[in-house]
């Protein structure tokens, strides 16, 4: 059976050496304030995730995955480009979703934020001052007043 979805985003690195192609609905962005999304990134970290069949890599000459043994979560790897250092994924290997930098999204993305996670971690350089919704640790931890 053929793939009728049409890409409903696409995105890659600064130089060109990692283009992706998504496939579906992508969820809304969070901010990831975890002390490793913070040193991957230099500062917060803004993906957005989808299912692990929606992501379609058409360029990835110079992809390599670091499996980041820091992490929480269990046996998590980052996809970064060799060439430029651009951060594109996180993806919690076994689970049926992957993480994708926002940042790395061609616009117009027509995503909007919803919330904020890790703010247990985050700097103590920057305030945040929105409405959204923030939990101490992962999704649907303990929410934070901040």
């Amino acid at each position: 059976m053929a793939d009728t979805q049409e890409t409903s985003a696409k995105g890659g690195c600064l130089c060109g050496g990692v283009t992706y192609e998504i496939k579906g609905d992508l969820r809304g962005v969070v901010n990831c304030h975890c002390e490793k999304c913070r040193r991957t990134h230099g500062n917060v970290a803004a993906y957005t995730s989808i299912k692990r069949d929606q992501l379609e890599m058409t360029e990835e000459r110079t992809l390599k995955w670091y499996r980041s043994v820091k992490d929480e979560t269990p046996d998590v790897h980052r996809g970064f480009c060799t060439e430029c250092g651009a951060s594109l994924f996180w993806d919690p290997r076994g689970q049926d979703r992957i993480a994708v930098a926002a940042g790395s999204l061609d616009t117009p993305t027509h995503l909007d934020t919803i919330g904020h996670v890790w703010l247990s971690q985050a700097g103590d350089y920057y305030p945040l001052k929105d409405n959204l919704v923030k939990y101490e640790k992962g999704w649907g931890s303990t929410e934070v007043k901040r």
